[in-house]
């Protein structure tokens, strides 16, 4: 097993936390035959290699192999399937060595009335890399985005796969299950480096990322929401400022050295 697996298979173990006495109901998976979605089926089947499928929840599923999934989406959409609702993927690298990733299609048309949900999805491996649908489906300019953001997949052919919600120079990506939960050394120097300098780390302390030692009445770390406009001990606000937004007390303020 390549290193990196391991890594994620040993974060994953000690995260996972399995109830003794509560085993979840999975949800039933019907047969394609007889079903309003069969028809959808066998026009798929004559050209692709579909290597599962069933009714779900009221939607098809189909699992397909990775390199089929830009013409098995055209093929959809030219069907009638026009509008990707939802696409993303999750980190299996624990229990399958790889990412589950699925694409959500959804039919306007009246004739589809019985048929409106398909649900595609396929596997990839922990490097592999996968053809941009954005061609077919402008939605997934986004969506590919943030899954490269977030678990570092290269979607292929993308006119501009770059980060979406982290800041462009972040190191890791935050929804893989081996990233740490309150984020690395990385993370939590990072907006000390930016602005200051590492040379400054022990002058303005670590940040704090912990929700859960956020005290309402710590007006130096956190805003008092209700001091807006007013000038408390530590604490200075003026009302045309966001809530969210905080400066200490103007008689506090010292002046850094320009950064080198």
């Amino acid at each position: 097993m390549p290193e990196s697996i391991s890594a994620h298979k040993d974060v994953q173990k000690r995260a996972t936390h399995t109830p003794r006495f509560y085993q979840p109901t999975h949800t039933p998976k019907l047969p394609m035959q007889g079903s309003a979605y069969e028809v959808i089926y066998n026009h798929l089947i004559s050209a692709f290699t579909i290597q599962n499928a069933y009714i779900e929840l009221d939607q098809a599923v189909f699992w397909v192999r990775s390199s089929d999934m830009l013409p098995v989406l055209k093929r959809l959409h030219a069907l009638g399937y026009e509008v990707l609702s939802e696409m993303s993927v999750v980190d299996m690298l624990a229990r399958e060595g790889r990412f589950e990733l699925f694409y959500q299609l959804h039919s306007l048309q009246e004739s589809f009335s019985s048929k409106r949900r398909v649900r595609v999805k396929c596997y990839i491996g922990e490097h592999e890399q996968v053809d941009s649908v954005s061609s077919v489906f402008k939605l997934a300019l986004w969506s590919e985005r943030e899954i490269y953001d977030m678990f570092g997949i290269h979607f292929l052919n993308h006119p501009n796969l770059t980060r979406l919600l982290m800041p462009r120079d972040w190191v890791g990506h935050p929804l893989l299950r081996s990233y740490p939960l309150q984020g690395d050394e990385y993370a939590a120097w990072y907006e000390i480096d930016k602005i200051f300098g590492k040379e400054y780390r022990e002058v303005v302390g670590p940040e704090q990322r912990d929700s859960a030692r956020v005290d309402p009445e710590d007006s130096r770390s956190f805003s008092k929401l209700d001091a807006i406009g007013e000038e408390g001990e530590g604490l200075f606000m003026e009302a045309s400022k966001a809530v969210f937004v905080k400066d200490i007390a103007r008689a506090k303020k010292t002046l850094l050295p320009k950064r080198k």
